[in-house]
This record gives structure tokens, sequence and C-alpha cells, in this order.
């Protein structure tokens, strides 16, 4: 999947801590929303 700037973000399931999840689609409309990827390195 491939996104350019401005396109909207696809609806995924986050995992959270304590094995909870929850949907991108759950904030929509709500707030912003800050998606941020970490890399392990080691």
């Amino acid at each position: 999947m491939s996104l350019s700037v401005g396109d909207a973000a696809p609806d995924v399931l986050f995992g959270l801590r304590d094995d909870e999840q929850v949907r991108l689609a759950r904030y929509w409309g709500e707030r912003p929303v800050v998606v941020a990827f970490l890399r392990h390195f080691g």
C-alpha cells in the first residue's frame, strides 16, 4: 500500500499495552492523531 501527502489514512488496528487493541477510526473526527513508528536497533 502506498500513500501520498494528503491521502486519508487507512483504518488500521493497533496493539496497545496490556493486550488492548484499538482501531484508528475510533479517533477520526474527535481530535488530531499522530502515528509514530519506532524502529528497534538491536
